[in-house]
């Protein structure tokens, strides 16, 4: 993106997991803390971190803004707007905090293509899968959340219906992520052994 450019994430963590049983952001990967590891390569792309969080005492020393939802029981759309209206910059990052795998050549293709078409958001598409994380909103958007919520929307994927949300192909989705790795969670014990050997 040319010219400077403040870019924050918004991290969701926290809620207990029913395959995991216990809460994902307390997650361990060969003794070192998951969410750790995860922050310090956000630090290397992001100007700011906004962690949404029911436990904001596990992020005092790790230099980033941990906030819990304003708009409670809403899942991750409510966190989605509680992170937007702590964002400094124009265009919002989403994660999830069990989602290790971060790429920063895609993260600077997101930013380009906001720029360039100044979408509401620029979430990614697998056939007829959306992908509401890996993607960016507009802090703009903060309004039509709220009114979104308040009518009794809960889920993420219909509320893109109601904006301007540039859909990114699959096809150069996966230029950066050939096996669709990126978008990949921790959902079990399974899972976080895998990515211990993979990591």
């Amino acid at each position: 993106m040319s010219g400077p450019q403040m870019r924050t994430v918004v991290v969701l963590a926290g809620g207990q997991s029913s395959r995991m049983g216990f809460d994902k952001q307390r997650l361990r990967l060969n003794d070192t803390w998951l969410m750790g590891l995860i922050l310090r390569r956000l630090r290397e792309i992001f100007d700011r971190i906004v962690v949404v969080t029911t436990e904001p005492e596990l992020y005092r020393h790790e230099g980033v803004l941990a906030v819990g939802d304003e708009i409670a029981g809403h899942g991750p759309l409510g966190g989605m707007h509680a992170g937007l209206k702590r964002s400094d910059s124009e265009y919002a990052y989403l994660l999830a905090c069990d989602m290790p795998n971060i790429d920063a050549a895609f993260v600077e293709y997101l930013y380009n293509l906001a720029e360039l078409y100044r979408p509401d958001a620029c979430v990614s598409r697998y056939g007829d899968w959306f992908e509401p994380f890996h993607a960016l909103y507009a802090r703009a958007l903060v309004p039509q959340v709220e009114r979104f919520l308040e009518s009794g929307g809960r889920r993420i994927v219909p509320f893109l219906q109601e904006i301007n949300c540039m859909y990114l192909d699959e096809q150069n989705v996966r230029r950066f992520t050939p096996d669709w790795s990126l978008f990949a969670n921790i959902n079990t014990r399974e899972d976080l052994t895998r990515h211990a050997r993979l990591d």
